[in-house]
């Protein structure tokens, strides 16, 4: 189920000049607040503007920021967790440290914190949230490749003299690679609604670009004179993590059917 949806907004998101009936940004002060019709099939929103065309820009938003910064949260993740977990000493003792402080640490408040001192902008928020998650797969990766390392197959290539870079990157990498993808799908889902609620608050992506989250937070003071226009981005948000998060419990017992949920 999860699939086709993720499917039709990653699309939705990649064609929105095609997909969109209306200029997102076109402002219209005769028609305001509208409910769905023929020419507005979501309705408007408090300047006129087609809702359903600022949902289907707002994807790009949702979909480019949350899935940037997690591509930079696993790729710095997971290499400083093979490192950690490879090499045993006091270096790994302080790492985890600091990574179990940043991991404890609630997220949107160091999101609201690094945002409101640097600026709004498209690379401060991927690279706030791509740092807010990468100590979670620090976190995983640094445990599977400790246990990892002792496994007879590591031993042996270690007896036979391969190198570090072979046994981390060709030995142990490959074979930690579906817990990370599994970890990447559910990660997902979690910038998604971080990019979300730092629009809300205002210090996620600026206006006149559309993010959902920014879309509810913009019409929240309408939503007794007509909560449509709040509701259809909020259910766009809501499907869009709904169904990352059902393809993350596909990829899980896919991948790894041994571990319980």
């Amino acid at each position: 189920m999860g699939g086709p949806i993720i499917l039709l907004l990653l699309m939705m998101a990649l064609l929105s000049h095609e997909f969109s009936p209306a200029d997102p940004l076109k402002i219209n002060s005769r028609n305001i607040l509208k409910s769905p019709s023929r020419e507005n099939l979501l309705g408007t929103d408090q300047l006129g503007r087609d809702i359903l065309s600022r949902i289907i820009y707002a994807s790009r938003i949702s979909f480019s920021v949350a899935g940037a910064a997690v591509l930079i949260a696993v790729l710095v993740g997971v290499f400083l967790g093979l490192l950690l977990g490879y090499f045993e000493g006091w270096l790994q003792n302080i790492g985890m440290r600091v990574i179990d402080i940043l991991v404890c640490v609630p997220e949107i408040f160091i999101a609201i914190v690094v945002v409101a001192f640097l600026g709004s902008s498209l690379m401060t928020l991927i690279l706030t949230i791509g740092f807010l998650y990468f100590p979670q797969f620090t976190r995983v990766t640094q445990g599977i490749t400790l246990s990892m390392k002792r496994r007879e197959f590591i031993l042996a290539s270690v007896s036979v003299g391969a190198g570090t870079y072979r046994i981390i990157f060709r030995g142990i990498l490959p074979n930690i690679s579906s817990l990370v993808i599994v970890q990447t799908s559910f990660t997902l889902s979690f910038a998604m609604l971080l990019e979300a609620g730092l629009s809300f608050l205002g210090l996620g992506i600026m206006p006149p670009t559309p993010s959902w989250g920014q879309m509810i937070g913009e019409l929240k003071n309408y939503i007794y004179i007509n909560p449509l226009p709040v509701i259809f981005p909020a259910i766009a948000l809501f499907l869009a993590v709904f169904s990352i998060n059902m393809v993350g419990d596909w990829l899980q017992d896919r991948l790894n059917p041994e571990i319980i949920k």
